[in-house]
């Protein structure tokens, strides 16, 4: 391994490249007792040496020998796994082979997601809407307030103020149904961490109080806007399509407020009843507001049982969420407002819901079902033996089970394999993220697997990108993303949507077409399906480090 040795010492790291040999691992790193796993794609034979190096010094720090080959038809590859778990020293390393591949370099130690948890979760800070943001925290993605203006209620000649919130993605789009899974990402991770956080860079930040929750502050209370008189949730705001690649205060055209969905009054309650909990002891009075506002969401609701799903209306493009079963929403509805009231009327709603609504698994924007199952298990009011509590326990224990053996399916350790959705990355994520959460619980399996999915997007996938940007060694240099775009740099901290085997955006029928599903990535501005980002993409990786 003289040569391999050489390289490391000089830091010289060689970035896999997504179509020949190469070693794969996470380009961030490990906690010291975490498990640590590369992959390497097509190279070495069975029982093949490799070693671990410490890239200052060059001293062999681990040794041990490759797995078996493993048949991945899904990225085109044989591969082998080489375990270092047993290295635990904190410093930076890289891995080696025999013939003289090298893995990007990473770091072991105890605050090895610090830095990264800071980075994903400014992002969010940096797509706010309807403010200036600071130069001085913001550089090259500063901007003056934007979409100030009042916005048209669909159909009607009544304007509103819906200032405020997130952009939500590439687009400046503010959509009701993602931004509140991002609000309560942001919000899981508050509570379970048991600490604040005040250092992130953004505006609140060394004022004494969490930050997660003061950024999860910005969405709830736009979201407040979107309630219309009827107690019903306004779908989105947007303009009627997307803009050009222009700054945001440059998107001037008339805001348009399509109507209320059944979806989004059903995420609305929920995360607000969510925040009726956790803000009661740092604002009050916002927290009375936001416990009211969710329960006129569920008596709109209740009167408008069955109604159809969300559908642009005509000439609007712009993004749709569309969803014709609000059953999970319903669902999650009720079993946060049973936490927050201990009310019988809500209580008996989550137990019958769980039968329908708890049956859609999910933690995106389409199936929310396990927010609620989360919300029955976190629910402090309910005793141990509580029937709904545990029937939640099952369906819960289920969805962990299969994600254990999709993970333990894959040697890149993403819970896919034959196909990757639009978003893939925020499956993966929200994965970790739930494995995470399980495994803070008590649960080692889950605890130990969490690192897999993390691992993969880190690095650790058949692509060799870090699908973070501006992260690891080799990371998505133009995503989908107009802010990115107009500052001619790209924005720290965003986590790419991914794979997309569906191939469903010009750019990527062109470039992929033929390419195995794990593969099915390209670094290309023009690649929405694959290369676009989102503020609810960017919170399950919020969580998951945050917990991690």
């Amino acid at each position: 391994m003289a040569m391999a040795l050489a390289l490391c010492a000089m830091g010289v790291v060689a970035a896999a490249d997504s179509s020949s040999a190469g070693i794969r691992v996470n380009q961030v790193g490990f906690r010291p007792d975490a498990v640590k796993t590369a992959v390497f794609a097509g190279t070495g034979v069975d029982g093949e040496a490799f070693a671990v190096i410490e890239v200052n010094s060059g001293e062999t720090v681990f040794e041990g020998n490759l797995s078996a080959a493993i048949d991945n038809p899904w990225a085109g590859e044989t591969n082998r796994v080489a375990d270092f778990s047993g290295l635990t020293r904190n410093g930076t390393y890289c891995v080696v082979s025999a013939d003289g591949l090298e893995s990007p370099a990473f770091t072991v130690g105890e605050d090895v997601y610090g830095e990264l948890l800071r980075s994903a979760a400014r992002m969010l800070y940096l797509q706010r809407c309807g403010i200036e943001t600071d130069g001085a925290l913001a550089g090259p993605y500063a901007h003056p307030a934007c979409h100030t203006a009042l916005a048209t209620v669909w159909d009607t000649g009544e304007k509103i103020d819906v200032s405020g919130g997130w952009h939500d993605a590439g687009d400046y789009g503010r959509y009701v149904v993602s931004g509140a899974k991002a609000a309560a990402d942001l919000m899981l991770a508050h509570a379970l961490r048991g600490e604040i956080l005040d250092d992130f860079g953004i505006p609140e930040s060394g004022d004494g109080l969490d930050d997660l929750l003061e950024e999860a502050k910005v969405e709830l209370d736009w979201l407040l806007k979107m309630q219309a008189a009827s107690g019903g949730v306004y779908h989105k705001v947007s303009c009627a399509s997307f803009p050009a690649f222009i700054p945001p205060e440059k998107e001037t055209g008339e805001l348009i407020v399509c109507p209320v969905s059944n979806t989004a009054t059903g995420d609305f309650a929920a995360v607000m009843a969510m925040a009726s909990r956790l803000c009661a002891v740092d604002w009050p009075e916002d927290a009375r507001a936001y416990l009211d506002a969710a329960r006129r969401a569920w008596d709109y609701l209740a009167q408008h049982e069955g109604e159809p799903g969300f559908q642009n209306p005509d000439g609007i493009v712009t993004g749709e969420y569309p969803d014709d079963d609000d059953s999970d929403e319903r669902f999650w509805a009720a079993a946060e407002l049973a936490s927050a009231t201990g009310e019988a009327v809500y209580v008996e709603a989550a137990s019958d819901l769980l039968a329908t609504g708890g049956k859609r698994h999910g933690l995106g924007w389409l199936d929310v079902g396990t927010y609620g199952l989360l919300a029955v298990l976190n629910d402090a009011r309910r005793d141990e033996d509580d029937p709904t509590r545990e029937a939640a326990r099952v369906e819960l224990d289920a969805i962990e089970e299969e994600a254990l053996a999709a993970i333990a399916l894959n040697p890149y350790g993403a819970d896919r394999t034959d196909a990757y959705e639009w978003g893939s990355n925020m499956g993966v994520a929200n994965t970790a993220a739930l494995l995470m959460m399980e495994g803070r619980r008590g649960n080692e399996a889950c605890r130990r697997a969490a690192q897999q999915p993390l691992d993969y997007l880190l690095g650790k996938n058949a692509t060799g990108y870090c699908f973070v940007t501006a992260t690891g060694a080799r990371s998505p240099e133009h995503p989908h993303h107009r802010p990115s775009h107009v500052a001619r740099e790209v924005m720290p901290g965003m986590l790419v949507g991914g794979p997309n085997s569906g191939l469903e955006d010009p750019r990527a029928a062109s470039l992929l077409r033929g390419n195995p599903p794990a593969k099915c990535y390209v670094d290309d501005e023009q690649s929405y399906s694959t290369n676009e980002v989102c503020v609810y993409w960017n919170s399950p990786l919020v969580l998951l480090l945050a917990g991690m």
